[in-house]
């Protein structure tokens, strides 16, 4: 009996690690945890020290059937225990799934609402770079995106109370629009009263096209251009795979109930041609020469002005898109644009401080 168990012990470790050469084909695809696995360390002099964690790393990423046995997890989790095993993670009503990262939270309570201060320092910093823009012959916007919770509170836990009736949402939608002199977009009231449509993902922290495509129209009229209603467009849904919140806690496809978007009949007949400078999706230069709008716009954005970029880029002749994390100023010295349009979500409304800065040279006192 004793030899059995040890046998059956060994078994159970070396068995996967057999089995897997020959099966991992068929299970092996591409990278589904939201994050970049840990690559095999080569040994040097530089890195004795740090070299078996590195390892270690390196096989805890790469484990045999790791996917699968993650996955497994999730289901019991979910099927026994109705839980993620993720605390980035919440999991709300009727398949929803909501983002804890981050000031998503204490945004959604009413937890870290602007002092007054807070707020003129704001106003002020937006209010410059608005002056600056206008100094060199080029419009200003701001695309405000509000957090999903907001949109879809009556899909969060109940135990998830609000504190406050307003949020800094509420808060800076008013400060910008009342103490600049900048066009604000903030489509998140729209959302609130139009309940018809899915403006977001179920299983991920971001709008979908739909929810993308208001607040481009919205971006657009306030640049007196001509915008289109969602209702002169073709908008159908369908089954998607799983978004950045299910990845998260490896959500196994059995409890996935979620869906994607297009909107179809927007300027198709214009061709786009696309240029991703530097190959990271940081810089990415469009071109239109048939776009009914022949302003060149510069786009400071996050991940939310992803699902934008194709029907933007059909209305705009030349669009350049800079993703936060990979700006640089000379890229607007380099190609000057016509319009600057800075979008950012709710739960990031805290580099607007920094970004402020970002944009305008140091040494500008105007």
């Amino acid at each position: 009996m004793k030899k059995w168990m040890i046998g059956c012990f060994w078994a159970f470790l070396l068995l996967p690690n057999l089995i897997w050469p020959l099966v991992s084909p068929a299970f092996q695809g591409e990278n589904t945890e939201n994050r970049i696995l840990a690559e095999l360390p080569a040994l040097s002099r530089e890195n004795l020290t740090e070299y078996p964690g590195l390892v270690e790393d390196y096989i805890n990423d790469h484990a045999p059937f790791r996917s699968q046995l993650l996955s497994l997890n999730a289901g019991i989790n979910l099927g026994l225990f109705h839980s993620v095993d993720n605390t980035e993670v919440i999991l709300g009503k009727d398949g929803w799934y909501f983002y804890n990262g981050g000031a998503s939270v204490a945004d959604y309570r009413g937890q870290n609402l602007y002092t007054e201060e807070e707020l003129s320092a704001i106003s002020s910093a937006v209010e410059r770079t608005r002056r600056y823009y206008e100094s060199q012959g080029i419009e200003f916007a701001i695309i405000l995106a509000p957090n999903k919770e907001e949109v879809y509170s009556e899909y969060m836990p109940d135990w998830y109370t609000r504190l406050s009736d307003i949020t800094r949402y509420d808060q800076m939608e008013k400060c910008l629009k009342e103490q600049t002199q900048v066009p604000v977009i903030a489509p998140r009231d729209y959302f609130l009263e139009n309940r018809d449509r899915l403006w977001y993902f179920k299983t991920d922290t971001h709008w979908n096209e739909a929810g993308g495509f208001v607040a481009g129209q919205m971006l657009i009229d306030a640049l007196g251009g001509q915008a289109v209603s969602v209702d002169d467009v073709v908008i159908p849904y369908d089954y998607r795979g799983p978004g950045d919140l299910a990845l998260l806690f490896h959500m196994p496809e059995y409890f996935l109930e979620d869906y994607f978007c297009t909107v179809n009949g927007y300027y198709e007949d214009v061709e786009i041609t696309t240029e991703d400078k530097v190959g990271d999706g940081m810089v990415i230069r469009t071109s239109a020469p048939d776009a009914p709008d022949g302003r060149r716009v510069a786009f400071y954005r996050d991940s939310f002005a992803t699902v934008m970029m194709d029907k933007m880029s059909r209305y705009f002749k030349n669009i350049d898109y800079y993703h936060w994390q990979g700006f640089s100023f000379e890229y607007l010295t380099e190609n000057p644009p016509d319009v600057l349009v800075y979008e950012v979500v709710e739960r990031e409304f805290e580099r607007i401080l920094d970004d402020m800065n970002k944009l305008v040279p140091e040494d500008w006192n105007g």
